[in-house]
């Protein structure tokens, strides 16, 4: 706790937190179109992909294809997309939930990037930074795609905690 309330107390936190919140904000409002949001989000969506595709190759996931542009599907649009060749009950919720390692990654490029480019008043580079962070944050969830490919695994690992939680509590 005393870790959080360290950058709290810090002059550029809240407004380093507030422009991210603010290009995150921005980011939703144009969603309605799909090459508007394809080419703004798209550092966030390379890092998305990159996350799959990271964690696909260290979990044996055979990454095979690797794509950032933005496609049709049915009434709506993938803005890119990473296959696997080997995406199975054990691997398939950690390369499905990869997205979620970019939540730190955004926190981290808070702390160390935009509180520092605040303190030296390096207002262009905190602007920046501020919108890379907030592509990271918008890209951090896991799609519907991406959910149905690790769903099995995902389930697997949901029982198997349910049982611990439930073992643990009855012992």
């Amino acid at each position: 706790m005393e870790y959080l309330r360290s950058y709290l107390s810090h002059a550029g936190f809240v407004p380093s937190v507030a422009l991210v919140l603010i290009f995150v904000a921005l980011l939703r409002a144009v969603r309605n179109s799909m090459w508007r949001i394809a080419l703004l989000s798209l550092p966030g969506t390379i890092a998305h992909e990159l996350a799959h595709f990271v964690v696909g190759l260290l979990l044996l996931a055979k990454p095979r294809g690797f794509s950032i542009w933005p496609r049709a599907q049915g009434d709506t649009w993938r803005l890119g997309s990473v296959s696997f060749g080997n995406v199975g009950l054990l691997n398939g919720a950690f390369v499905a939930l990869a997205p979620l390692l970019l939540l730190p990654i955004a926190w981290l490029c808070i702390v160390h990037g935009l509180l520092p480019l605040w303190n030296d008043s390096q207002w262009g580079w905190w602007l920046l930074a501020g919108y890379l962070t907030a592509t990271a944050l918008f890209a951090a969830l896991p799609s519907f795609q991406d959910i149905k490919l690790g769903g099995r695994s995902l389930l697997l690992y949901a029982a198997l905690g349910g049982f611990l939680w439930w073992a643990y509590a009855h012992a």
